[in-house]
């Protein structure tokens, strides 16, 4: 841990969450007078397999052992001459929280949406953002945006049947066709009713690729619908898109939408996530959740 940072942010994605963590510190006055350091976690499993022991590369699972490493030698938090200095560990939510469990500490910081994507989808100028995405000029993107100003709640509800099965598969331990990088197979042309045939198919496949003993299926079945029912009655389903699901959907909407005019969808997956970072507000009350964190650490 450097001795002039106080707070070392450990990252697990490497296109993305540098860039977003980095904005995100650095819009905290707090934290960047005491200093900060955001590091990839390949930058530090490399280190360790440089040193012959051998180490996951990368995601959520090597941030977590090494998060279980400084924990277990009480590391987390340190006081040198300089002062106090704390690592966070930042993480995709995903839908751990619906399917799992979360890790309970303050320096394990989960994404408040399903991973850090999405977070600028959901919090950035959407005009702004998919003007630059779909190359799309000022009144266009303006128009689109007023339209389609609830996208993220109507796609949570259109998909809420593959929503439940990916959370059911996740916590089954299913290794199968349904998880949140998939898109859904269970809606009628994609965005179109769910199937009930479909979903009741891709249940089974599920049930029948489950890691758990058959006597837990009930009660984990029952408990990922109990959890889902009250993030959806509180009005938080969008926290359950993840960054695989929404270009899809944006692109859906362009596509119908602008069918015979000039928009711009080619390569869109791989624009919009940056085209959301480059006008996503660091400054915004939605990143009080991340400064409030990073500060309590330091």
């Amino acid at each position: 841990m450097s001795k002039e940072a106080a707070l070392f942010i450990v990252v697990e994605g490497r296109d993305f969450d540098t860039s977003f963590y980095e904005g995100v510190a650095a819009s905290s006055s707090y934290v960047t007078e005491r200093g900060y350091q955001v590091w990839l976690i390949e930058q530090i499993t490399r280190r360790v397999a440089a040193s012959g022991e051998e180490r996951t590369t990368g995601g959520k699972t090597a941030v977590m052992a090494v998060y279980e490493e400084y924990k277990k030698s009480d590391s987390l938090s340190v006081t040198n001459s300089g002062g106090r200095r704390s690592i966070a560990f930042c993480i995709d939510r995903d839908v751990d929280d619906i399917a799992k469990s979360t890790r309970r500490s303050r320096h394990v910081i989960y994404t408040p949406m399903a991973d850090a994507e999405s977070c600028a989808y959901i919090y950035s100028d959407f005009a702004q953002a998919i003007g630059r995405a779909a190359s799309l000029d000022g009144d266009s993107a303006r128009a689109f945006a007023s339209r389609n100003a609830n996208w993220a709640t109507e796609l949570s509800h259109i998909w809420l049947d593959w929503i439940e099965l990916c959370c059911l598969a996740a916590a089954h331990r299913a290794f199968c066709h349904v998880g949140t990088t998939k898109k859904s197979v269970v809606n009628d042309g994609l965005f179109g009713p769910p199937i009930e045939a479909e979903v009741a198919q891709t249940r089974q496949v599920i049930l029948s690729k489950s890691q758990l003993p058959t006597s837990e299926h009930a009660n984990l079945e029952r408990r990922v619908k109990d959890r889902l029912r009250r993030v959806y009655s509180a009005g938080q389903s969008q926290r359950l898109l993840g960054k695989h699901w929404i270009p899809e959907y944006l692109m859906h909407l362009l596509s119908t939408q602008f069918d015979g005019s000039p928009v711009t969808l080619r390569n869109f997956k791989h624009r919009a996530p940056m085209a959301f970072l480059g006008v996503l507000d660091f400054g915004g009350s939605w990143a009080d959740y991340y400064r409030k964190k990073f500060e309590d650490l330091i």
